[in-house]
């Protein structure tokens, strides 16, 4: 089986064959990865496509010997933060009632619960909304860190190459962000995770 690595420099060679695996691959993890910083369906929707014609058009542009992962978030990030000053710059609300619905039915598909107890479910689900509304209030530094770290499994000099910065500012970050969290939640009256 071919690594991103390989698959990428397919690409650059003109085949589009292998950037579809790599899509098959990556759609869901990026679709995570984005909807946890945008908090929209939507938008998130939107920065994978992007992030997937970008890596396609600009295939030449990734180096040999770099992890295509690392290179992937950093594209996806760049069209995150795009979007948020977008949506900052336009004052942009959600006319979106359940934007979380769709991650609910993507989480579903690519990982179906065996448990039939629909009180464990609402309330997985509720700590599941408390938990994103609580990333939202944080400062976005902190909430790209969290979501790289916690969610999407990243080592911290990973994180650093995709965040262009040294390591201890990413565990400077981790910490302060996870503090943070904390009260959120506590807020909320959720227990600390």
């Amino acid at each position: 089986m071919p690594t991103d690595e390989d698959l990428v420099l397919a690409v650059q060679s003109g085949d589009t064959d292998s950037l579809g695996i790599l899509v098959a691959r990556w759609e869901l993890p990026l679709f995570r990865f984005a909807f946890r910083l945008l908090q929209r369906t939507e938008d998130a929707r939107d920065v994978c496509q992007e992030t997937f014609l970008r890596i396609m058009t600009r295939a030449e542009r990734f180096r040999a010997g770099a992890r295509y992962s690392t290179w992937m978030y950093q594209i996806a990030l760049n069209l995150c933060r795009d979007q948020m000053r977008r949506r900052k710059r336009w004052k942009f609300l959600s006319l979106h009632d359940d934007d979380h619905a769709v991650e609910r039915q993507v989480e579903a598909r690519a990982a179906p619960r065996g448990d039939a107890d629909p009180e464990a479910s609402l309330e997985r689900e509720e700590r599941r909304r408390l938990i994103g509304k609580a990333l939202s209030s944080l400062a976005p530094e902190q909430r790209e860190v969290l979501v790289l770290k916690e969610f999407e499994g990243l080592k911290f000099r990973e994180i650093a190459d995709i965040l262009g910065c040294p390591e201890s500012t990413v565990k400077s970050r981790m910490y302060y962000g996870l503090t943070a969290l904390k009260s959120a939640l506590a807020r909320q009256g959720v227990e600390a995770l």
